[in-house]
């Protein structure tokens, strides 16, 4: 029998936040502060994407220093991910190291736990999988509540629930809906980003029975991270007022001159981590899976990311104050959602 969820689902275009009543005088005494990772406190809930044209350590560092925080990709050698780490870790800035499921993945960890690393990615594309329960099962038997472990990407309530259980901190919601991703389009699976962070963060409540059972579960429990889909600052505060802890962003970063990743003409190039060029860079061509992602050339003007967290900083500010709120936990309280009818 086929099975259909007939709920209707959403993407960040589908829905709007509604004007309200607001006291928030000024948009300037909203505070988009956060300490979603218990140990972390950001200016703004944003987080560059581990993509090899995204974030390396010197992006990681201006993530840090502008009030955010990245993500260093694991499409390197394991020395080269230790070098990035160190450029953060040498003005004692934080950020997240990612890596694998696959042959090098625990020597991977291990060399950048050595290093010093704390914060981990367990990046792969179907998270919700028997390769991502025996990383998570290694990396807690090994190093316990000493690790940080944000892991995804899933896009359904299971999917949270079941990586939370292994040893995760931190899931990654979203499946297909970044712009150089082409999940959808080569497997047929995805699923709304909207409706899938809505979805996956009102299951909340169903985690609390966790915190008695796993000991890793510190500092802010149950962190939620909206990945992909983010195309205006307006998606931003959609994906935190329908329950994001945090927002991992791509393509809106993509112009910032600290980011690495080759230009051609002067002009930089973007591209998913499953395309055939960033598979290239960790594979022989020989094991190459089907490409589920593209490379495009960004056209804008580069500039410093300090300047494009600070115009996304706002942004959140004023829809915030469209909503009556002055701290995020207040903005997530109060927003109302609309739908678009087609």
């Amino acid at each position: 029998m086929i099975k259909i969820n007939e709920e209707i689902q959403l993407d960040f275009a589908d829905v709007f936040l509604y004007p309200q009543y607001s006291e928030v005088v000024s948009r300037k005494l909203a505070n988009t502060g956060t300490s979603v990772l218990g140990f972390i406190n950001l200016e703004v809930p944003v987080c560059s994407a581990n993509m090899d044209t995204i974030t390396d350590g010197k992006m990681a560092l201006a993530m840090y220093k502008a009030g955010a925080i990245g993500a260093i990709h694991r499409f390197t050698s394991i020395e080269d991910a230790v070098k990035e780490y160190r450029i953060v870790a040498s003005e004692a800035g934080k950020c997240f190291v990612s890596v694998g499921v696959q042959a090098d993945a625990m020597e991977r960890t291990r060399a950048l736990f050595d290093a010093g690393a704390r914060y981990f990615i367990v990046d792969i594309a179907h998270g919700h999988s028997k390769m991502m329960k025996d990383m998570l099962g290694w990396m807690r038997d090994k190093y316990g509540k000493a690790i940080y472990i944000m892991a995804g990407n899933v896009a359904t309530r299971l999917g949270a629930y079941d990586l939370f259980s292994w040893g995760a901190n931190a899931v990654k919601i979203g499946i297909g809906p970044g712009g150089v991703c082409c999940t959808k389009n080569v497997t047929g699976v995805t699923r709304p980003q909207w409706s899938a962070i809505k979805d996956v963060c009102e299951a909340r409540e169903d985690l609390c029975p966790l915190k008695q059972r796993h000991d890793w579960l510190v500092g802010k429990d149950f962190v939620f991270v909206a990945d992909g889909g983010i195309r205006e600052i307006g998606d931003i505060a959609k994906a935190v007022a329908a329950g994001a802890d945090l927002v991992m962003m791509g393509k809106m970063l993509s112009t910032a001159l600290e980011t690495p990743g080759p230009r051609v003409n002067g002009k930089k190039i973007y591209r998913g981590m499953a395309s055939k060029d960033s598979m290239l860079s960790i594979r022989d061509s020989s094991t190459l899976p089907t490409p589920e992602g593209i490379s495009t050339i960004i056209d804008e003007k580069e500039e410093p990311v300090e300047e494009i967290i600070k115009r996304i900083r706002g942004g959140l500010q004023s829809s915030m104050s469209y909503s009556n709120a002055s701290t995020i936990e207040q903005f997530k309280q109060h927003a109302m959602f609309g739908i678009r009818r087609r």
